[in-house]
């Protein structure tokens, strides 16, 4: 059963009489073994809950309904001084300080019932599911059930927990974010990935906001921070009023090559006593294994191995095992052409030519975590996302963009999404295929316009067709609204700054309100270009009319196909402190300094960004950060 911890002073017994009956609070040690869900149900404004460190509490738990505006904490019982403090970044290193919290099956480990509010959640460790299915943190509900803002749950924070997916299954999403006056800080969301579907560290499409994302490191494949992706249940919600600043979201460049190794070392080894026909036989061999929500993974197939028998002969075969396989395909093409395959758990096999089933070796390579993009908004108004570092995105599951202001009536149910009223400001974009994909409308089902969208001071760099995609800076059209470019610096390799689409040469779907403004940029071939016109005053004329692009350095551009105003001379090594170890900082004297519109640098304030994304590295974000004050409550004694 639960403790009541019996920790205060005796001076505070004296006081009982003065203070109003519900302000009194409890702090309950609920141990290994102890039933957790009885502690929360009976837990009331105010009081801590602590969970025994190292223990481990398996259960589907939910977080039910308490009166009052105060706070009911969650918290690991370790003390303060062997956990990060208060605007550090939980890591795995602290895993053994953390009480553990596990579904036994494909449901939440925590979920949150219609209307819960004001829990936070501190110094937890949250485990996968079962074979990495659904969620494993879900506040809210994205389903139907949930379809009045009254049911939404309020007031929840999670602070420095870590949420981690399965290494080898990975998991569908580590967080469900459907709810209002959410908090996430501080926080380690690692290991979300699937193969055949998209996953997501954090994602909401059925809550209004507001949303504090702060200070997290979020490591997914398919989307590592998504607003929408399903048309939410309430009528006319857009998530609105959400910062997301000083996070890290990232994921391995490992993730990039397929889930299982290639088995290698395959041998073929001629021998008598079997069944086959004279002549070559070609053997190639995958290995399997389960990768996560009830989906079968496969390795690229091994070179091929061929053995020459005479009628009547059989082959022996071996190959070297791959940790983690739980079975293996031996493929063989007979000397006639027909092909089958046999499946064994062992790496040996003796081929008599005995059984097997009809089908051929795959090709290609083999299965990979879903990679799409890293931070995605499609259905969201007023988003402020400030110094935060995204980077490793390539092409796979879609084109490679690593950040999407793309609104999406998914289901076509939600007419009213948006994208709307975005700044997105001092952040780092690294390691990229390409850089930003903007739309104006969807383009499949009706939505609203998206409009208002700001990109200023912000260091894209690695953006590179090498990854897979375009190197593109920014792919944009079917008719945004009040689009301003400002102040950033790019070093990318595609063939154009940004590509504009959209309608036809005769009625293009134009974007009014352009502003290109101050950037530093590689032009390369094409510049600003797009379909229909040719590149330079062409698309701008034809996509973007009463445009503003003055200021830019597009280094190596040809100044005729521009407006008066912009730069286009020097080398763009010459252009900053030391191109080649990343300091993009302008070199004093240089082609950029003082020469924006502004009278500042041309480019980023990379002097401002870069000490701040240092620290977001670090996950050091005290001082940085804007912290809500506690609630102040009072102590209860309990005498027993």
């Amino acid at each position: 059963m639960p403790y009541r911890l019996l920790l205060y002073p005796l001076y505070f017994v004296v006081l009982l009489g003065a203070l109003p009956t519900d302000a009194f609070t409890e702090t309950v040690l609920v141990r290994s073994g102890d039933n957790l869900q009885t502690a929360l149900n009976a837990a009331q404004p105010g009081d801590t809950i602590l969970l025994e460190a190292g223990a481990t509490f398996r259960g589907n738990f939910t977080l039910p309904v308490k009166s009052g505006n105060q706070f009911i904490t969650v918290r690991s019982s370790a003390p303060d001084s062997k956990l990060p403090g208060p605007g550090r970044r939980m890591t795995p290193a602290y895993a053994a300080q953390l009480p553990k919290i596990e579904s036994p099956n494909t449901s939440p480990a925590l979920h949150t019932v219609h209307g819960a509010h004001h829990w936070r959640l501190q110094f937890l460790h949250f485990l996968p599911t079962h074979l990495g299915y659904g969620d494993i943190i879900r506040i809210g509900d994205g389903s139907s059930a949930q379809n009045l803002l009254s049911q939404v749950p309020h007031h929840i924070e999670l602070d420095r927990v870590l949420v981690h997916g399965h290494p080898l299954y990975g998991q569908k999403r580590g967080i469900a974010l459907n709810g209002r006056d959410i908090t996430i800080k501080n926080s380690y969301v690692a290991d979300i990935k699937a193969a055949g579907a998209e996953a997501q560290a954090i994602c909401g499409w059925n809550g209004p906001g507001p949303f504090t994302i702060e200070n997290n490191y979020l490591e997914a494949a398919g989307e590592n921070f998504m607003l929408g992706g399903s048309d939410p249940a309430i009528p006319n919600l857009v998530t609105s009023d959400v910062t997301v600043r000083y996070n890290h979201m990232s994921r391995p460049m490992a993730w990039k090559e397929p889930i299982i190794p290639t088995p290698g070392a395959l041998t073929a080894k001629a021998a008598a006593g079997g069944a086959l026909a004279a002549g070559t036989h070609t053997y190639r061999v995958i290995a399997r294994r389960p990768v996560g929500s009830g989906t079968t993974g496969r390795s690229t197939a091994s070179a091929e191995t061929t053995a020459t028998v005479a009628a009547g002969g059989a082959v022996g075969l071996s190959w070297s095992g791959v940790a983690g396989a739980t079975e293996y395909r031996l493929h063989v093409r007979r000397p006639d052409g027909s092909q089958v395959y046999w499946t064994t758990t062992s790496p040996s096999f003796t081929d008599t030519g005995a059984g097997g089933t009809a089908g051929a070796s795959p090709i290609g390579p083999g299965d990979r975590w879903v990679v799409k993009n890293i931070f995605e908004l499609k259905n969201a108004r007023r988003v402020l996302v400030e110094y935060n570092v995204f980077e490793n995105n390539w092409l796979h599951g879609q084109p490679g963009y690593a950040i999407l202001f793309t609104p999406r009536n998914q289901d076509g149910k939600c007419t009213w999404c948006v994208v709307e009223d975005v700044v997105f400001q001092y952040n780092m974009v690294r390691n990229s295929s390409a850089g930003v994909n903007l739309t104006g409308y969807d383009t499949l089902n009706t939505s609203l316009q998206t409009r208002n969208i700001t990109i200023r001071h912000n260091l894209f760099y690695g953006l590179t067709s090498t990854l897979g995609g375009n190197g593109w800076f920014m792919l944009i059209g079917d008719q945004p609204r009040g689009i301003v470019v400002d102040h950033n610096t790019i070093d990318a390799d595609g063939t154009a700054i940004l590509y504009v689409h959209g309608g036809t040469a005769a009625s293009p779907r134009q974007i009014l309100g352009f502003q290109f403004t101050n950037n530093a940029v590689r032009h390369s071939a094409y510049g600003i270009n797009g379909a229909h016109f040719a590149w330079g005053t062409g698309i701008l004329d034809g996509y973007f009319p009463g445009a503003t692009v003055n200021g830019n350095w597009m280094q190596g551009g040809t100044a005729a196909r521009y407006p008066s105003g912009n730069h286009f001379s020097g080398t763009f090594a010459s252009a900053f402190v030391d191109l080649a170890s990343r300091d993009y900082r302008a070199a004093a004297g240089g082609i950029l300094a003082g020469r924006a519109t502004d009278g500042t640098n041309i480019g980023a304030d990379v002097p401002t960004l870069l000490p701040a994304l240092q620290r977001v590295l670090d996950g050091h974000a005290e001082g940085l950060t804007t912290s809500r004050p506690t609630t102040p409550s009072n102590l209860r004694v309990i005498v027993k």
